[in-house]
């Protein structure tokens, strides 16, 4: 499988199952997508998200499931009921719909454990084999890079001084490596960049 970033603005995603694992997919496509969720019920997590709910039995039957999926970028199956997932799966290969199935096997796309800042996403995957070493791996990025956001303004800005002063591209290179490894640097990133830019300018441009 190959990792790719892509905008789902506005794409329309549908869902298959309206309990804790479906409302935890709809979570991760709601702020972005058009998500619509079918479901004989729904748990009370789905109250505070903003997808649209269509309580309905969903058949066990390929040409009633294709029709709606019909123009859809991507499906989820998250019922509790992994032969009806497994109907939907193999619908979605048959129209060529994207798919992410919730029960064995998985089909074309693994959702990754993603953890998302002001100015970056980083996605973390295991291919499916073990969803808590993903959760794991997110949470000591988290854990060890809390101000990751304002590195990134820093070395956006440093970069950009580097150039104006027509710093020679290897040289920048290495700056902004020795920077991103300066232990000193990130814990003077809690008191603004404007300060640890002088810091730096004192470091490593005099």
């Amino acid at each position: 499988m190959i990792p790719l970033m892509v905008d789902c603005s506005h794409k329309p995603v549908t869902i298959f199952g309206g309990g804790e694992v479906g409302a935890r997919k709809a979570r991760y496509f709601a702020s972005e997508a058009d998500v619509t969720v079918y479901s004989r019920s729904f748990t009370q997590a789905f109250e505070s998200l903003p997808v649209k709910q269509i309580k309905t039995t969903i058949p066990k039957d390929e040409m009633k499931i294709a029709d709606l999926i019909r123009g859809t970028f991507l499906v989820i199956t998250a019922t509790s009921d992994p032969d009806l997932n497994q109907i939907i799966a193999a619908r979605c290969k048959t129209e060529g719909v994207l798919c992410n199935n919730a029960t064995d096997p998985p089909s074309d796309v693994i959702l990754p454990a993603k953890f998302t800042g002001e100015r970056f996403t980083i996605a973390v995957s295991t291919r499916g084999g073990s969803p808590a070493v993903a959760r794991f791996i997110r949470e000591q990025i988290e854990t060890t890079w809390p101000d990751l956001d304002l590195m990134i303004d820093l070395e956006e800005e440093l970069r950009a001084e580097l150039k104006k002063h027509q710093i020679p591209e290897t040289k920048r290179r290495d700056i902004l490596t020795a920077v991103l490894h300066d232990h000193e640097t990130w814990h003077n990133l809690q008191n603004g960049t404007e300060d640890v830019l002088k810091k730096i300018r004192e470091k490593y441009l005099t």
